[in-house]
């Protein structure tokens, strides 16, 4: 596979992955709050956040340069890992600890995946 079809895929799917996680956040909140310990608000308010950057991603996958948006998404990536990881130690409950720690695995796969993509993009794309 190309580097630029590889790297459109692996954007479009990080973006899709990012705007129904975001929704399920929001939807399951409550439930969350509760085995977290945290406020509704703030976990409405992250799931926002993180559709949000869904649909951000979907369009720097349209209009924006593919080595660019490959970059900024994939140290996004890199970022999210390191922030679910954070809060999987700070949270109590091995249910939502794994939960997180699943989380941040498919997000490192999407990370992993664009880095695949850049090394293999031609020098102009």
């Amino acid at each position: 596979m190309t580097g630029t079809r590889l790297g459109r895929l692996s954007l479009g799917l990080d973006a899709a992955y990012c705007v129904v996680v975001g929704i399920m956040l929001g939807a399951a909140a409550p439930l969350i709050a509760g085995w977290a310990r945290l406020p509704v608000a703030l976990i409405v308010g992250v799931g926002a956040l993180v559709a949000i950057w869904g649909v951000a991603v979907w369009w720097l996958r349209r209009r924006h340069h593919l080595r660019s948006a490959l970059k900024v998404v994939m140290l996004a990536n890199g970022a999210a890992v390191l922030a679910l990881c954070g809060v999987s130690v700070a949270v109590g409950g091995v249910l939502l600890v794994v939960a997180l720690i699943a989380a941040a695995v498919d997000v490192a796969g999407f990370g992993v995946s664009q880095a695949v993509a850049l090394r293999r993009l031609e020098p102009s794309v």
